[in-house]
């Protein structure tokens, strides 16, 4: 074979090569909120009324958020990032503090003990639980941040002890459009989340709105039936990141 001939069955080769090296594509970083330590996110929430569903004057309360750790253990899972709030408790003049646990994997956003603020205000519900009377459900997956509008799934699903025996505790999570807030736009899933046993029956709806950029950017509990009597709902608004 002459060295043109070489020289045609090189260029062939090269062009082989390149198409099948074009049809190679990346692979795929799921979405995830890239916490950093250090950083702080301001958060504003409301008492909202039984009746009308509309803010309780005098009810407001800034929550300023601390990441203090990522990457740690928590619970059985890994990936977790510690988060230290700090109540104004504006209605009460009396400031107050509590951790939040985050967990991601794979696009998965599961946030610990998520939803139950409603169970744990209501006497008549801490009135049966145990282990310091407080209700307790572990983690709740509370957004899949690529999941597509109509995805459903179960974001918790466990068995409480309480004094009365033993009942069920589900959420039952849909994903819902994604909408445009103030804040950005955001992942939205409405949890429905049932306490079922012998003398008390409470069923929470939970509306929750993430984005990638800043984490959870509303948090909505419309005013609900706990155990037979009417709670106000609460609703939760990113502020801005300090």
């Amino acid at each position: 074979m002459n060295r043109s001939k070489f020289h045609v069955l090189g260029i062939i080769m090269l062009v082989l090569v390149a198409g099948c090296s074009s049809n190679v594509q990346p692979p795929t970083t799921p979405p995830q909120v890239n916490y950093v330590q250090g950083t702080t996110y301001v958060y504003y929430a409301q008492n909202l009324d039984k009746s009308s569903g509309q803010p309780v004057a005098g009810s407001g309360d800034t929550i300023t958020s601390v990441v203090l750790q990522t990457g740690i253990s928590y619970q059985g899972k890994t990936n977790v990032t510690e988060i230290q709030n700090t109540h104004s408790n504006a209605g009460t003049g009396v400031a107050s503090m509590d951790t939040t646990y985050i967990s991601q994997t794979n696009g998965e956003y599961w946030h610990y003990n998520f939803g139950l603020e409603l169970l744990n205000s209501n006497t008549t519900v801490l009135g049966y639980a145990n282990s310091g009377n407080q209700i307790n459900g572990g983690w709740v997956l509370q957004s899949k941040l690529a999941a597509n509008v109509g995805d459903t799934w179960i974001g918790m699903d466990t068995t409480l002890t309480l004094k009365i025996g033993t009942a069920p505790l589900i959420d039952s999570v849909n994903e819902m459009n994604d909408t445009t807030l103030s804040t950005g736009t955001a992942k939205h899933t409405s949890h429905s989340i049932k306490l079922n046993a012998v003398v008390v029956n409470a069923k929470i709806d939970v509306e929750s709105y993430i984005s990638t950029a800043n984490g959870p950017l509303l948090v909505k509990f419309p005013p609900d039936s706990l155990a037979g009597s009417a709670t106000p709902g609460r609703i939760t608004t990113f502020v801005r990141v300090k």
